[in-house]
């Protein structure tokens, strides 16, 4: 079977993403290319055939309204290229994880549509997130429309596959919809430089306190529920003078409420803004003992199937399909959204752990997500819906 993966984005997470997908698709003797960010970091890593297209001029360029403008240029020129590449080559499988711009991507589907219209070429989508996290249902007409256009749909959790058929109503119920997950596998322990990893552990272990050290970590958005944790915490440090929270991230909105609250409390929080390097960012994963997701809204997390995979206990909120993952792998605690009071109690009750009992709990959720998520288990599924779909 001859598939082509379109990811745009393709670099930090979601490159380990791809990478992870595609290399578990392409041991099943899949015949697969992926098509995908012109910074892709994980080249020397992928056995499969990479092709380098997306935001090569704009990627890396200053945020504000040129990088915004330059980027939907490069974007709409890439896919208006694709068009006529996708026809020549009649894959199979055009399996695409990420649309960005969605009055021109319904247009583009529609092109594509008819340009492989005499062929078994099938489309299928990954919808990480069923809306936009922010003003998410100012979308719902236009994604409708969008998620019309494929032949199949694939989402990360039951919960995920329910809240389609909610909002979308009865024209969702026709969709062909395939439940898998984010696998989770060792390749930032691969990847990394490890010793600039042990110069950053160093750097972190420097820092910690004499109790249990909490991480935030990730693109910091407005939906992360930053000004939540944020509210807890200031609770939370009355009790637990000794305990310490790390905010690493790079932030995308003005932070000055948060800032306020980060300066209170500074000397139990530590901060590192920013975008990171896989060792700087892992380092904290390694040496936190709970990663706290906090988040108002969210399909899935690469930061929760991070955390797991390395066997750190998470303090998560039920959106989404967070809620599915963390009570499969008994890998902590699940609080309600925007609930400061809620997540005070959880962070206080992760506090009275002891390091013994943490170092076991830590073995079994590693072990339990390497289980449950391994990529080769979402190979299997994703390959299944492949063949479902072609047959159809």
């Amino acid at each position: 079977m001859k598939i082509i993966m379109q990811d745009p984005w393709g670099i930090r997470f979601l490159g380990v993403y791809d990478n992870s997908l595609c290399d578990a698709l392409y041991k099943k003797n899949i015949n697969l290319k992926l098509i995908t960010n012109f910074y892709y970091e994980y080249d020397k890593l992928s056995n499969f055939k990479v092709v380098k297209v997306f935001f090569k001029y704009s990627e890396n360029l200053k945020v504000n309204i040129f990088r915004k403008v330059i980027r939907g240029l490069e974007y709409c020129f890439t896919m208006l290229n694709l068009l006529s590449k996708y026809s020549k080559e009649s894959p199979d499988i055009i399996h695409i994880q990420w649309l960005l711009f969605y009055q021109f991507d319904y247009l583009w589907l529609r092109i594509l549509r008819y340009l492989l219209r005499r062929k078994n070429t099938k489309i299928i989508l990954t919808a990480h997130n069923l809306l936009p996290h922010i003003n998410g249902y100012k979308y719902k007409n236009i994604l409708e429309k969008i998620y019309s256009q494929f032949d199949g749909i694939i989402v990360h959790s039951k919960a995920l596959k329910t809240q389609m058929i909610e909002i979308f109503g009865a024209k969702a119920k026709n969709w062909l919809i395939c439940v898998t997950s984010i696998g989770v596998e060792d390749i930032l322990l691969v990847k990394v430089d490890q010793n600039i990893l042990n110069i950053y552990r160093d750097k972190v272990k420097s820092l910690e306190s004499d109790g249990h050290n909490f991480l935030f970590a990730g693109g910091i958005h407005k939906n992360k529920g930053l000004d939540i944790l944020l509210k807890a915490w200031g609770n939370h440090i009355n009790e637990f003078p000794n305990d310490k929270l790390y905010i690493v991230g790079n932030p995308t909105y003005n932070m000055n409420d948060e800032l306020k609250y980060i300066q209170k409390y500074s000397t139990s929080i530590n901060t590192s803004f920013g975008i990171k390097s896989d060792e700087e960012l892992l380092a904290y994963f390694l040496e936190c003992d709970f990663v706290v997701l906090p988040y108002k809204e969210a399909s899935q997390s690469g930061v929760l199937m991070t955390a797991l995979s390395l066997g750190k206990p998470v303090i998560a909120t039920n959106v989404g399909g967070l809620p599915e993952v963390v009570e499969t792998v008994k890998g902590g605690y699940v609080v309600d959204s925007n609930n400061p009071i809620s997540l005070c109690k959880a962070i206080n009750k992760a506090s009275k752990i002891s390091n013994t009992e943490l170092s076991k709990w830590n073995n079994d959720i590693r072990k339990k997500t390497l289980t449950n998520y391994s990529w080769n288990n979402i190979a299997k599924l994703t390959v299944n819906f492949y063949n479902e779909i072609h047959s159809i």
